[in-house]
């Protein structure tokens, strides 16, 4: 009876020691499913994509046109001698590669008579971060260089001749500042590029500078992709084909008048500034000059480096990043001001003996023997500066800064570039940051301010739009270079509809008194911008002129000089503002002047 219970018990070890040895194996089924059914699939696709890979293609990128669509930036193509070096992969070590490249570089540069333009570590790290893309090797070959490679017998293998994209600049000199000019970058980082490896992306251009930089997107287009399959070091062994073709970049239709930018350009020759030309009735610039400029034609990895030290930065764009005094030429801003608060009248008077004293103040006039007996409309004409210091003080800070604010002091352009200063508004509040709680706003500061000089600062082109804004009823509009986007066809993608940012906050008929004022200064004999008067357009304009001092150097003057024009009928507005310059009148308004000749040709002779 007793063997009934062992019977049992070795029965219950059997099957427990049966589970014991079923489980591992079960799991074992059962982790095999898992991975061959359960996850058979993506497992494939991971495995396909370590030996698959899409090398990414560039577009060509957009041109810019001027706004006749005269080609101002085009691409053209150049010959560069590349190595694939999956082609020239030698056994071994992977020094051995870099060794049998290396000498295959010192042969071409006996070919073509040049110095070897890449080193044992330059080859190195490109067979390390990117085997499968084309390592270059002369990147700007001559045609009879490109005839020495082709007639070698036999060729090279691995070694290739191939175009490349580059930009052609067919005005060198054409606003170069504005339009800017593209280096070769890897491309950045995004959720586009997410499907590239380092090892599979080239180099490609990228807008460094202006509308090349700030338009970047649109003209670069949309990349498209080759697929090859590489070996587990790398390298590619088989071209598959191209999955996605790239779309190449946008045109972009300038507003920049090609005559208008070439006589802006001639109209700063020899001179250190700045000038900005306008459409009153829209805020598209027809003209941004910058001196001294530099070629984009001539742009390379060296000369920008050596642009970049020159002490004259002709790199930098004075147009609109240009911090400058304005002078005189915000008279006609303070009268405005003076007007509408009713500070003064047309017909008050301020006699100016050549030099301001009230209010314990004794600030000098241009005029050393001064002017006499005068009214707003001389005061203008022959830029007074004791009238409109008397105006400014009377006017006070509170009511000035309105009308400053709303022609744009302080208010950064929403102009199509990168970057565009925005100036200073003088307050109270500014005073006392820059200055300390010792040196309050005081009566001189608003005498200053009412002259243009002491804590106001302006660039070229918030001066151009104010001036626009004279001329159209006080609208200040958005400036804008770029008047369309346009499609493959040459059709309109998108269009720059004109934007009114501000008014000035002035009437109609206060506003008429201080253009009949303008245009006297270039009309009347007398006129401080007498110099600016031609038989071309019928322009209003102010002068200017702003003290500025130097540690290392005596003080100079940077002169100004603002019109529109007709006078009838305004289209245009312009400001040229020159550094060290003698006077507004005498320096700027002969060069306005001429700018007008030759932009819009000389007089029709009368039938």
């Amino acid at each position: 009876m007793a063997k009934a219970p062992e019977r049992l018990a070795y029965g219950l070890r059997l099957y427990i020691l049966a589970a014991v040895l079923a489980a591992p194996l079960g799991l074992l089924i059962l982790r095999l499913w898992f991975v061959q059914v359960r996850e058979g699939a993506k497992h494939v696709q991971e495995i396909t994509r370590q030996s698959i890979r899409p090398i990414r293609l560039n577009a060509v990128r957009g041109r810019l046109l001027a706004a006749d669509r005269s080609v101002l930036v085009d691409n053209d193509c150049r010959y560069e001698l590349v190595f694939r070096v999956a082609e020239m992969r030698q056994r071994g070590k992977r020094r051995n590669t870099v060794i049998y490249i290396l000498r295959r570089t010192l042969d071409f540069a006996r070919l073509l008579g040049r110095l070897a333009p890449i080193s044992e570590k330059t080859i190195t790290l490109h067979l390390y971060v990117s085997p499968a893309v084309p390592l270059p090797v002369y990147t700007d070959l001559t045609p009879t260089e490109v005839a020495k490679i082709m007639e070698l017998s036999p060729p090279v293998p691995g070694v290739s001749v191939e175009t490349r994209a580059v930009r052609r600049y067919l005005q060198p000199a054409f606003a170069s500042q504005t339009l800017g000019w593209v280096g070769r970058y890897r491309p950045e980082k995004t959720e586009e590029m997410d499907q590239y490896q380092a090892a599979y992306t080239g180099y490609e251009m990228r807008g460094r500078m202006g509308l090349e930089s700030r338009y970047n997107t649109i003209l670069a287009g949309e990349g498209g992709h080759r697929l090859v399959r590489v070996d587990p070091v790398g390298y590619v062994h088989e071209e598959i084909g191209v999955s996605r073709q790239p779309v190449n970049g946008r045109d972009l239709l300038l507003t920049l008048d090609p005559k208008a930018q070439v006589a802006a350009n001639h109209a700063l020759e020899g001179k250190h500034g700045a000038f900005v030309v306008v459409d009153v009735r829209s805020g598209a610039v027809l003209a941004m000059a910058s001196s001294p400029t530099f070629a984009l034609a001539e742009q390379t990895t060296e000369t920008y480096e050596a642009l970049k030290k020159r002490a004259d930065m002709p790199m930098f764009n004075r147009a609109v990043d240009g911090n400058y005094a304005p002078g005189s030429i915000v008279k006609p801003l303070i009268a405005l001001a003076a007007l509408e608060c009713g500070a003064i009248k047309p017909a008050t008077t301020h006699n100016c003996t050549g030099r301001y004293r009230k209010y314990w103040l004794n600030i000098g006039c241009a005029k050393r023997w001064g002017h006499g007996k005068l009214d707003l409309v001389e005061a203008i004409k022959l830029s007074c500066n004791p009238y409109f210091m008397d105006a400014g003080i009377e006017t006070k800070l509170e009511n000035i800064q309105p009308v400053f604010a709303a022609a744009g002091f302080g208010r950064r352009p929403a102009i199509d570039l990168p970057s565009a200063a925005r100036g200073l508004l003088p307050s109270r509040e500014y005073a006392l940051r820059a200055r300390g709680p010792r040196e309050p706003w005081g009566l001189a500061d608003t005498a200053f301010i009412s002259i243009g000089q002491g804590l106001s600062v302006l660039t070229p082109l918030q001066v151009a739009m104010y001036t626009a804004a004279l001329a159209n009823g006080g609208r200040i509009y958005r400036p804008f270079l770029v008047r369309s986007v346009l499609k493959a066809n040459g059709g309109v993608w998108r269009n720059t509809a004109p934007v009114v940012e501000s008014r000035l906050p002035v009437k109609p008929e206060n506003l008429a008194v201080v253009r009949q004022g303008m245009h006297q200064v270039v009309s009347a004999e007398q006129g401080s911008g007498a110099n600016a008067r031609n038989e071309v357009i019928d322009l209003a304009g102010k002068t200017g002129s702003a003290e500025v001092t130097h540690r290392d150097r005596p003080k100079t003057k940077n002169t100004w000089f603002i019109a529109f024009g007709p006078f009838a009928d305004p289209k245009y507005a312009c400001a040229m503002v020159i550094e060290d310059g003698d006077s507004g009148g005498r320096t700027n308004a002969p060069r306005v002047k001429q700018f007008f000749i030759d932009w819009l040709g000389p007089p029709t002779p009368a039938e």
